[in-house]
């Protein structure tokens, strides 16, 4: 999130080292550092989870080229992404909260994990904080999510975080060879329960 503005407070907000982050029961979402970005990029490298996780091709980058682009980088509004992490300190995934239309006010979800943290129930946690921001921070209407309908962990994610399938768009992705279906979710404002937090850091 950009730095400056108003001071985060509430029973879902902390501020350490400057940095905003919102926490949950599991995992909070916080900037992502230039520190998260070698340990991120093996997301990328795993080429098989990358090509199913999104619409664009997988293309070949460095580490070192990561960290270029992200040091040239300008804020988003629309595309914000967050790091992932679990309330021990370890750094988990990422998440995104992107396509962002101010007119409509909806945007969409996306989060990947890495994978020795998967499996421990933070994907449904990391969802519902970035709901949080999108829907009492950002003040959207609508949430969107779509995955593949063969990542079962991702829909399973979705609905504990409330998420309802409201779809499929048949071989609409194509995936390593083949094309695959893809489940589309939705999330109302008003359907939003809010966070499981853990209370401040």
């Amino acid at each position: 999130m950009p730095p400056g503005g108003r001071a985060a407070t509430g029973p879902h907000a902390s501020d350490i080292e400057g940095a905003l982050m919102l926490r949950g029961e599991k995992v909070l979402i916080r900037a992502v550092t230039k520190e998260d970005l070698v340990p991120l990029h093996r997301l990328h490298e795993d080429v098989e989870t990358v090509v199913g996780a999104t619409p664009t091709p997988w293309l070949p980058q460095t580490a070192e080229q990561a960290i270029a682009r992200y040091e040239k980088r300008e804020p988003d509004p629309a595309n914000v992404e967050f790091a992932v992490q679990a309330v021990s300190g370890e750094l988990a995934g990422i998440g995104v909260v992107w396509g962002v239309d101010t007119l409509n006010r909806n945007g969409h979800l996306g989060m990947s994990l890495l994978p020795e943290a998967r499996g421990h129930g933070y994907a449904p946690d990391a969802l519902r904080l970035l709901c949080d921001y999108a829907f009492r921070i950002r003040g959207l209407h609508r949430l969107g999510l779509e995955t593949l309908v063969t990542n079962t962990a991702m829909i399973a994610a979705a609905e504990r975080a409330g998420f309802r399938r409201e779809g499929t768009l048949r071989g609409n992705a194509w995936v390593a060879g083949a094309f695959v279906d893809e489940a589309l979710f939705g999330l109302l404002a008003a359907e939003f329960t809010g966070p499981r937090a853990g209370g401040d850091l």
